[in-house]
């Protein structure tokens, strides 16, 4: 990367702006990492190991108490770790968007222990 040159004025401007007392006690934030944000796939891939359910179960039609709670954690996590709509979630879910509505309605029951980095 190539440094600048300042000319004369901004240098001059970079001074009276270090000089002024409202910078005097700046402490700079500091540097956050990067997160480079999670898919559908990957919520849903983890969902399943924890529920240790079979990603073709979790995706039927077939409504056993377990997929049903594995679903709900899922649209959950989903709305709160990626900024997809809920038709884009129910689409990855293949189910409909106000399904997805539903599932956010209701109290997740094990969102606290599936670990999402």
């Amino acid at each position: 990367m190539r440094r600048k040159n300042f000319t004369r004025k901004e240098i001059e401007i970079l001074k009276r702006i270090a000089d002024n007392p409202i910078f005097k006690n700046f402490v700079p934030l500091p540097e956050y990492v990067n997160k480079v944000p999670i898919s559908l796939q990957e919520i849903a891939r983890k969902v399943c190991d924890y529920y240790e359910i079979d990603k073709l179960d979790f995706f039927s039609h077939r409504r056993e108490k377990t997929l049903i709670q594995a679903r709900r954690d899922y649209c959950h996590l989903a709305k709160k770790h990626t900024r997809h709509s809920t038709f884009l979630i129910g689409l990855a879910l293949g189910k409909d968007h106000s399904t997805v509505l539903y599932h956010l309605k209701e109290q997740p029951t094990h969102i606290d222990r599936i670990e999402i980095e």
